[in-house]
């Protein structure tokens, strides 16, 4: 009997401990559910921030390709102006040129019949030749009216481009950014307000004339040989006798804006002795003049000399009858510089001229898969502490993008140890994603209620 009695002690004492675990289980699966639910908002939140940051990575990324690209285009577009107006200049030239040729060949012409045999062969050759010199002035002045056209197309495709203020230019950025951000995150919004921008401003339309000339100066300095000097001299001169030859010209841009002249000239210099002096006595052979506009005032250029060594030869090309028969080139501008884009004087004045943008992108909470904003999950009661609650209701990423010149051949092997400016005359600016300035960062806070970004 005595037995028995400590069995029921020990059945009484384990019914009485039957659901003491409860509450702890209790307590350990909220801990679990809570755990459960950070876990899946951290989650998801790091996944939407990757998205957003990635997104505007791709949105910075591409609006410094399109200044990149804006920037080449205008270096295309002014190297494009250049290569016509040396076009232009070689048209005037050869039109100079070719009158030369004609009037040399009627001077010449009629003292050929003197020849005995081939004289009458050699006079009909030299007047078949001025017609055929005449016939080219008509080709030559439609070469002029079309390559000043292709620079009056050029200049105006720079001004619609950027726009008044760079107004064009930036509404088209915002407009790339915009499509770029809807395809990465249909969500994403970005701010029409970048938080750093310099792009306005660092070029400008070089408009008046001393603004043109420095375009004007690169071109007078490519001009190759045949317009630079078409000077050369025969005949043989002994103790003030004798009879020389002097053929000279060349082809100006006039005060390096206005436009294209030419002028050729051929005399013969009789030198002799007369009233104990030396004594030299012109007597004009061929002569010619070009020109893409009528009224240009070249009284201080000599072409190549021609002036002073050809003085009666120069006024007979400087007279109407010195232009070349049709060579009456109708323009627009004249075959003058017009307006172009260049960098500003604030980039020039840089050593390594460069523009950065910084954007800033955002996304709101109800259009973010987690529990506190489209996800299905809701929590409730004290789990309500790991809804992961965004400050001002909405995600925010930023970015900055930088666009610098740099030639593509870093050690430069045309001309080694020396480094090129960045400039609109060659297409080598690019973009690269670059670190947000603490400024740009404190800006960006500011406008998400001056609260750290997520």
């Amino acid at each position: 009997m005595d037995m028995h009695r400590p069995r029921a002690a020990r059945a009484c004492s384990a019914g009485r401990q039957t659901g003491q675990v409860l509450p702890l289980a209790l307590v350990l699966l909220l801990a679990v559910a809570a755990t459960l639910l950070y876990m899946f908002n951290t989650g998801q939140l790091v996944q939407e921030k990757l998205r957003l940051t990635n997104t505007a990575d791709a949105v910075a990324y591409s609006a410094g390709v399109f200044e990149a690209r804006m920037l080449n285009y205008d270096a295309y577009a002014n190297r494009a102006i250049v290569a016509n107006q040396i076009a232009i200049g070689q048209a005037v030239g050869l039109a100079s040129w070719v009158k030369y040729m004609g009037s040399s060949a009627a001077t010449i012409g009629p003292y050929l019949h003197l020849i005995p045999g081939v004289g009458t062969a050699l006079a009909q050759s030299m007047e078949q030749f001025e017609a055929a010199m005449d016939t080219l002035t008509p080709a030559l002045a439609g070469a002029v009216a079309r390559h000043d056209a292709a620079i009056q197309a050029l200049a105006l495709s720079q001004q619609f481009l950027h726009g008044p203020g760079d107004a064009a230019a930036l509404a088209s950025r915002l407009a790339l950014m915009q499509r770029v951000a809807q395809e990465n995150d249909p969500q994403a919004v970005v701010d029409p307000l970048p938080l750093d921008d310099d792009f306005a401003g660092f070029t400008r339309a070089h408009a008046t004339r001393d603004d043109r000339r420095r375009m004007g100066t690169l071109v007078q300095d490519s001009r190759e040989a045949f317009l630079r000097s078409r000077n050369w001299d025969f005949g043989l001169v002994v103790l003030c006798h004798g009879i020389e030859l002097r053929k000279r010209g060349s082809t100006e841009l006039i005060d390096l804006v206005d436009g294209w002249k030419s002028m050729d000239t051929l005399s013969a210099h009789h030198h002799r002795v007369r009233r104990w002096r030396c004594r030299r006595s012109e007597q004009p052979i061929g002569y010619g003049t070009g020109a893409s506009d009528d009224a240009l005032a070249d009284q201080a250029y000599t072409y190549a000399g021609s002036r002073r060594a050809n003085p009666r030869a120069s006024a007979r090309a400087d007279s109407p009858a010195g232009l070349a028969r049709g060579f009456v080139p109708t323009t627009v501008g004249g075959g003058a510089l017009p307006a172009f884009r260049d960098l500003s004087e604030r980039a020039l004045a840089q050593d390594d001229p460069t523009t950065r943008l910084t954007i800033r992108v955002t996304k709101s909470a109800a259009a973010q898969r987690f529990s506190g904003g489209a996800s299905s999950v809701r929590p409730a009661g004290r789990l309500q502490l790991f809804g992961g609650a965004l400050a001002g209701g909405y995600s925010a990423a930023i970015s900055s993008v930088e666009v610098f010149f740099a030639r593509p051949d870093a050690g430069n092997t045309l001309h080694p140890g020396r480094t090129e400016l960045g400039s609109l005359f060659n297409p080598y600016w690019q973009a690269r994603l670059a670190p947000v300035s603490a400024a740009a960062r404190a800006q960006a806070q500011l406008r998400q209620g001056d609260a750290q970004l997520p």
